[in-house]
């Protein structure tokens, strides 16, 4: 882009983005900054149901209303952003995610977000839209700015009907309306991206798109400051082998049920290899999930539940660990995981209960060594005990820097240009 070319404007929709600490915002986030580094005029446009300023690190942010600020209240919150941060979380759907397609912020904050994004544009014109789901209601946003000659780019991080976390609707017609929202919005875009193969592959076969795969990435300005790697210091046992589970399991594809049952099975197997273990996980958890960690609590592998921590602690404690943690289930072919690409950055061993995933297909391709199924407790058992050995392969050195956001954002602003 030349120095004195004006710079290109880009809207950027996202309804996840900080200050929440959801990770459905960390795409978002880094993308935005290093478009602009790469000289694109970016704005963003999100809800104001996570608080936040009208900038974000000299990028601007519209902060739309949002009808999700009503469940916080009756949570007793002011933000949306505390029902994120604590160490217990339901994990259950919204009760109207049953009966409105795509999902309730089409209802809750679509049509805020669709009249700022018009507002906006009418004011200052944008050259290219950039819509990121979930949530899918997102891309109306999209549609709308094209009409008015906008170029659009509909960048999916969850496929929508395909392997789909969203529960059932109460109605048929609830799925026919999706489908044909998924082939309408996701068909009009002038580009699709994906950051999933498996994702990509069938909107190819049903002749929905022809999407482009940028994988997600990780931040090199996150990388944890000395005050936060000191702030960690002591939470991991230093007499065991630490294997560190960084934030929520939080949803179908990272179930941790199989993991448990390896964990007993090796403690009662080969209680000398458990003994050199410590399990640790740093994130909140669902009721659920607590009372099935803490079912193997009294084995010989230790069991350490350190809560939520800020992420830059987080990413300084994937650093102290001896191995970090991986889970994706081969039930969601596309899943791959964000942790994944911290995990990277962080240079330590993986312990990759991954195969038949689009993570495991990724930790295989960097060298990490041995990626097991995540539904498979003898394998999973082996694993373990590799790791109690100290024997786990690490990512090979190149992988941080080909799954690093100014490349990831290279290639985005190729398919914002055309």
């Amino acid at each position: 882009m030349s120095a004195d070319a004006p710079r290109p404007r880009l809207l950027l929709v996202s309804y996840f983005y900080p200050p929440t600490r959801d990770t459905g915002a960390q795409r978002p986030s880094a993308m935005a900054k290093w478009l602009s580094r790469l000289g694109w005029d970016v704005t963003v446009l999100t809800t104001s149901a996570f608080g936040g300023d009208a900038t974000d690190g000299g990028v601007r942010v519209i902060r739309t209303r949002d009808m999700q600020t009503w469940r916080a209240r009756m949570a007793g919150e002011k933000k949306v952003a505390s029902l994120f941060e604590a160490d217990t979380y339901s994990g259950k759907p919204h009760f109207l995610s049953r009966w409105i397609a795509p999902e309730p912020l089409a209802v809750a904050w679509l049509p805020f977000a669709r009249h700022a994004a018009v507002a906006a544009h009418r004011s200052d014109p944008f050259d290219c839209v950039l819509t990121t789901s979930p949530p899918e209601s997102v891309h109306a946003v999209g549609l709308a700015l094209q009409r008015r000659g906008v170029r659009w780019v509909a960048d999916v991080r969850d496929a929508w009907t395909f392997e789909s976390l969203r529960q059932d609707f109460a109605l048929g017609a609830g799925h026919r309306v999706d489908e044909r929202l998924e082939r309408r919005w996701l068909g009009r875009p002038d580009a699709v991206v994906c950051v999933s193969e498996p994702a990509a592959a069938d909107l190819r076969n049903r002749g929905i798109a022809t999407p482009r795969v940028i994988a997600n990435a990780w931040d090199p300005d996150a990388d944890p400051s000395p005050e936060a790697l000191a702030s960690v210091d002591g939470l991991l046992d230093p007499e065991r082998v630490s294997i560190l589970y960084t934030g929520r399991f939080g949803s179908y594809g990272r179930d941790p049920a199989a993991l448990v049952e390896a964990v007993k099975a090796l403690g009662a197997g080969d209680p000398a290899a458990a003994g050199r273990l410590e399990l640790a996980v740093a994130g909140p958890l669902t009721p659920d999930e607590r009372s099935l960690l803490s079912s193997a609590a009294g084995g010989p592998v230790k069991i350490t539940l350190l809560g939520s921590l800020e992420r830059e602690r987080s990413l300084a404690l994937q650093r102290a660990a001896d191995a970090l943690l991986l889970l994706a289930q081969p039930a969601r072919s596309q899943l791959v995981n964000f942790k994944l690409f911290e995990y990277l950055a962080a240079g330590r061993p993986i312990l990759a209960l991954a195969a038949g995933t689009e993570a495991g297909r990724i930790a295989t391709e960097v060298g990490i060594d041995p990626v097991v199924r995540a539904d498979d407790p003898g394998a999973i058992a082996a694993a373990l005990r590799t790791a109690s050995r100290r024997e786990l392969a690490g990512p090979d050195a190149s992988a941080a820097e080909r799954y690093a956001y100014p490349a990831a954002a290279e290639a985005m602003a190729t398919v914002l240009t055309g």
